[in-house]
């Protein structure tokens, strides 16, 4: 298996630690020292600004995730020694390295999302659609406008590990070549990505913008990623990004279940009936006479196990080598009712009467963010107010492209919490400046 022979692979001049850790262990103490991760904190899951501490944000889904894909990564390595597709003696930390590969890839998962999760993303998207002249001035090439018009998180995280946190010269977090693998499960540029309708579940969405191009064929190039139909721009997924996703699938769909009995939302019995047929056996004597609290939570858990253990079947069962156009939550026998899961939690909890409330005054301030910065940038050297304004950007620099002034915006906004966003938003609510 060649991409078990690349997992050592490294930026060049990357210093491994001293201290007894692995190098992908460094690697998610990287991330979560940053301060990209740490703001996940007050980034929006599913309930934009909740008024329950009890519901999850990105900074914990995060770390659920990294939980369940470091099981996913021990499991399956030691499926991999069962079945001969391993060498004990070749890959002795094989168990390990995967556990804390997709475990520091999964940390970093959801570090590039702006604020108000995905209705963040569909915020600067549809402002960049609507103001296409003024942001782009016909300077940019239409792989360059397409970053904007098709903002994604995914290819935003991708820039923050690679060039924005740590050092921006030096290529970043300088993480290792598996764990960036891992974490871009989307490895195709903007204008290469097919949208809902890919037939290649890898070119649903893109995981690089054109400022970090050169950076993931470089990397592609060392973890031989097959460039994909020949297309360029395009490459197949790293094996491991299968299980980063299955992680994170895994999770969303039974936490965003629990949190919506949690919040009232969904009926205890409706998601028990569910939970209950992924896990597949009879529940003890012990669970019937538990609160449903206290069911909940041995529901999530089991549910949790029974998806990782038919994950990890899945991913080493041959049949499914290359079905590259299914999740691998998608070829376990609990498919059905994880997509249950799914259903439930999309008609009941994501389009919440409150829910599509708060997404609809988080549009609102990314709009009013993006209107001023935009027009800042285009008001010229010469008006105070737009340099003073223009003073807040990190890294923005007049001199350098529209395009490199266009993603020093973007990365300033979309690096905003939820609730400096609203704060900032309002503090600059009486600055005026030409449309």
């Amino acid at each position: 298996m060649l991409w078990l022979d690349t997992l050592k692979s490294g930026p060049e001049g990357r210093r491994l630690p001293q201290d007894g850790r692995s190098p992908f262990q460094q690697d998610a103490d990287r991330i979560v020292f940053s301060s990209a991760f740490r703001r996940m904190q007050d980034k929006t899951q599913v309930h934009p600004q909740p008024q329950s501490d009890y519901v999850r944000t990105r900074l914990t889904h995060s770390m659920e995730v990294a939980s369940v894909g470091r099981s996913l990564g021990g499991q399956v390595a030691r499926l991999l020694f069962r079945d001969g597709l391993a060498s004990e003696t070749a890959h002795r930390d094989l168990a390990a390295d995967l556990g804390d590969i997709i475990a520091a890839a999964c940390l970093a998962h959801d570090i590039g999302n702006p604020p108000f999760g995905h209705t963040g993303e569909q915020a600067i998207q549809t402002w960049f659609e609507a103001h296409r002249e003024a942001a782009f001035a016909g300077e940019l090439s239409a792989d360059e406008q397409a970053d904007f018009l098709l903002f994604e998180g995914n290819a935003q995280g991708f820039r923050i590990l690679t060039r924005l946190q740590m050092d921006r010269n030096q290529g970043g977090m300088r993480l290792m070549d598996a764990t960036l693998g891992a974490f871009t499960k989307y490895p195709c540029g903007a204008l290469q990505r097919q949208g809902r309708a890919a037939t290649y579940i890898g070119r649903k969405k893109h995981g690089y913008k054109q400022s970090e191009a050169d950076v993931f064929a470089a990397l592609a190039g060392r973890l031989a990623l097959p460039v994909l139909d020949g297309a360029a721009g395009a490459w197949q997924r790293h094996p491991l990004a299968y299980l980063v996703e299955a992680a994170d699938d895994i999770c969303y769909r039974v936490i965003d279940v629990e949190d919506g009995v949690k919040l009232g939302r969904i009926g205890f019995s409706e998601a028990e009936e569910i939970f209950v047929a992924i896990i597949g056996t009879a529940m003890s004597d012990r669970y019937r006479t538990r609160s449903n609290d206290e069911k909940l939570s041995t529901l999530r858990s089991l549910s949790i196990g029974a998806l990782i253990d038919a994950s990890c079947r899945a991913f080493v069962d041959p049949a499914n080598r290359f079905l590259d156009e299914k999740s691998l939550i998608d070829l376990t026998p609990q498919h059905a009712e994880a997509k249950r899961l799914k259903d439930l939690a999309m008609g009941r909890v994501y389009r919440w009467e409150r829910t599509v409330t708060e997404e609809l005054k988080g549009i609102t301030m990314l709009h009013r963010l993006l209107d001023l910065f935009i027009a800042a940038m285009n008001a010229g050297p010469q008006h105070v107010t737009a340099q003073r304004l223009l003073s807040l950007v990190p890294h923005y620099e007049a001199g350098t492209s529209r395009y490199q002034r266009l993603l020093a915006v973007t990365d300033y906004i979309s690096g905003m919490t939820d609730r400096y966003a609203k704060d900032t938003a309002e503090r600059l609510r009486e600055v005026v400046l030409p449309a």
